[in-house]
C-alpha cells in the first residue's frame, strides 16, 4: 500500500466521514476522539499535535503519538491490542493538527499500514522512568512511572482532581529525534492523495462486505456430516 496523505483538510469532519463509512458499531467512541484533537490541537508543543487515529468496524481510538513510542504505556499497548485480529479491518492513520479556530481543526491526514506501524513502534519505543502529575489546584508533581498509579490515590486528596499527566521517557531528546525523523521520513514517503476518492473506496469496501453477507446468509456452508457411530459390541 502506498501511504498517502490528505493535506489542510478538516479533520473532524474527514475522520467523522471514515467513520461513517467503517464503524459498524459504537461511534459513539468517536465523540471522545472529537474531545481530545480540540485539546492537542490548542497545545503549544509540536509533538502533541501529532496523533494515531485508529477507525475499526467496532469503535475508534485516538492517541498522543508521542506517547505510542513509549513502552507500556495505554496508547503503547492500545495500538498492539488488535494486532492479532485475522482479519485485520482495523484502518490506522496520522494525524498533524496544524491550525484551529474553535471546534474547526485543519491539518493532514496520513494513511498507515497497520502491521507496519506496529513493527515500528515494537523496535523504536522508549523506555518511561517517570510521570508528571498536573492537579486542578495547580500543584505539579512528577513521581517514578512504577508507582503513579498509587501516587494519584495517595495524592488527589491533597492537591485535588488531576487535570492531566505526562509521561517523562528515559531521554526527551532520544524520543524527540524518533518522532522527528518519523515526521520527515512520513512526508517524503507519502503521495499527496483525494480524500473523496478515499471515502470511494471505503465505500465500495463496505457494499462488498454486505454483499458477502448477505451471500452467506441466503447460502450458508453446509455443515460437515457428523460420522456414523459405530455399534458397540
Amino acid at each position: 500500500m502506498i501511504p498517502q496523505v490528505y493535506r489542510d483538510v478538516d479533520i473532524l469532519k474527514s475522520l467523522g466521514r471514515i467513520v461513517d463509512q467503517h464503524t459498524k458499531e459504537f461511534k459513539e467512541d468517536f465523540e471522545l476522539d472529537k474531545k481530545i484533537i480540540l485539546k492537542m490541537a490548542q497545545s503549544p508543543d509540536e509533538n502533541d499535535r501529532h496523533l494515531i487515529w485508529m477507525c475499526r468496524p467496532l469503535g475508534t481510538h485516538c492517541f498522543a503519538e508521542r506517547d505510542v513510542f513509549l513502552e507500556n504505556t495505554f496508547e503503547n499497548r492500545g495500538l498492539y491490542a488488535y494486532h492479532s485480529e485475522k482479519p485485520n479491518k482495523n484502518l490506522l492513520y496520522a494525524l498533524h493538527l496544524k491550525w484551529n479556530d474553535g471546534d474547526t481543526v485543519k491539518g493532514d491526514i496520513y494513511t498507515l499500514d497497520y502491521t507496519k506501524e506496529v513493527e515500528r513502534v515494537s523496535l523504536l519505543s522508549c523506555p518511561v522512568t517517570q510521570v508528571t502529575l498536573y492537579f486542578a489546584n495547580g500543584k505539579e508533581v512528577t513521581v517514578p512511572y512504577e508507582s503513579f498509579h498509587d501516587a494519584i490515590h495517595e495524592l488527589t486528596p491533597k492537591h485535588g482532581a488531576i487535570d492531566s499527566f505526562r509521561y517523562r521517557p528515559e531521554s526527551e531528546t532520544e524520543l524527540g529525534l524518533i518522532l522527528r525523523r518519523l515526521h520527515i521520513k512520513r512526508d517524503r514517503q507519502a503521495n499527496v492523495g483525494d480524500f473523496e476518492q478515499h471515502i470511494e473506496s471505503l465505500q465500495k469496501s463496505s457494499v462488498r462486505n454486505k454483499l458477502q453477507r448477505a451471500k452467506s446468509e441466503v447460502n450458508p456452508s453446509e455443515p460437515k456430516p457428523l460420522k456414523k457411530k459405530e455399534p458397540s459390541l
